[in-house]
């Protein structure tokens, strides 16, 4: 499975394709397009509008589904997740795993299999999300559990913030 950003698109060799939070929706068209991909899904880790601002725009324009955490006030999603929820991207396994704090419904993707993580607004290098909606003992208990994960995990945030965090 290739990953490639903005922000995140997978695809497999049956040239179908996933797209992870898409803020905006030309992007994800254009790299579509360039690499003659077809949008079989759209993930959502939460519902924050940088992260479902092209959801449902490419949702209609691809005829594909919508899957994001089940208690989301995005409401968009057409295949509600909850945590330890299973799906197949092609052919790769992943699981759902609840990570609040950043909001309370926010999740993550997770694939033993692979070795991926689509972590959102959770983890980041050198820093975490902000809490808008969570607390700190609930985004704690996210942190530790992502941070339980194997070490050879590639890690796969939603915003590059890495040389702010490093230098606060």
């Amino acid at each position: 499975m290739e990953v490639l950003a903005y922000l995140w698109l997978l695809h497999d060799d049956a040239r179908r394709a996933w797209v992870v939070d898409p803020g905006d929706p030309a992007p994800i068209e254009a790299a579509l397009e360039a690499r003659g991909l077809s949008l079989s899904g759209v993930l959502i880790t939460h519902h924050h509008f940088d992260h479902t601002g092209g959801a449902l725009q490419l949702a209609e324009r691809y005829n594909c589904a919508i899957y994001g955490p089940g208690n989301s006030p995005f409401e968009g999603i057409t295949n509600p997740l909850e945590d330890g929820a299973a799906l197949a991207l092609g052919g790769t396994p992943f699981t759902v795993l609840a990570v609040p704090g950043h909001t309370l419904d926010h999740i993550a993707y997770y694939s033993a299999e692979a070795g991926l993580l689509f972590c959102g607004d959770t983890l980041f290098a050198g820093g975490c999300g902000r809490m808008f909606e969570g607390t700190a003992p609930q985004m704690h208990g996210s942190l530790a559990r992502l941070a339980a994960l194997p070490g050879d995990t590639a890690v796969y945030c939603a915003h590059e913030y890495t040389l702010a965090n490093l230098r606060f």
